[in-house]
């Protein structure tokens, strides 16, 4: 009985971790977190010090990756600060609305279009020029999209690491 809950709640975890991630949720973290768990719940069943180690670099890639891309992305377009927080925060409503009508793959969406309006709105705004706006909302929708990619194949890495942790050890 005990494995089979153990089983379960690794399964649980596995699916709704990459789904978080697409939400902008933080389902790498959960993930790591679950597999920090099992391998000191059990050290003699879940510990393998090789699997953890390449799950925390898959997890600090990710993290760095989606962080470095998105916001430093953003900044070498001579962009304050205060912008690329603004930006930032219209990303993850973005997200948030496009789950709303559409989840999952609306999630992904409503990120990038979010950052793009809201970037458009701030250099619009900034400089009463379109032109500079559109570059700018085009070019932060695109930094965007790379962040999240990189985020969900850290994703994917792990629940695949989680499922090798507990399903095959």
């Amino acid at each position: 009985m005990q494995l089979f809950l153990e089983w379960l709640v690794a399964g649980i975890i596995v699916v709704l971790g990459p789904l978080l991630t697409i939400f902008d949720l933080p389902g790498n973290s959960l993930m790591m977190l679950t597999s920090l768990g099992f391998a000191f719940y059990d050290e003699a069943k879940y510990f393998d010090m090789r699997l953890l180690s390449a799950m925390v670099l898959i997890y600090v890639l990710g993290e760095a990756w989606e962080f470095c891309v998105s916001l430093f992305g953003i900044k070498r377009y001579k962009v304050p600060w205060v912008a690329v927080l603004f930006i930032g925060v219209g990303g993850f409503f973005g997200t948030l609305i496009g789950t709303g009508f559409f989840p999952i793959l609306g999630s992904f969406v409503g990120g990038v279009c979010g950052a793009f309006v809201t970037a458009f709105i701030y250099e619009y705004l900034r400089s009463g020029m379109r032109q500079d706006a559109w570059h700018l909302a085009w070019e932060t929708a695109k930094m965007r999209f790379l962040a999240l990619i990189g985020k969900m194949c850290a994703g994917i890495a792990l629940a695949i690491l989680l499922v090798k942790q507990i399903y095959l050890l």
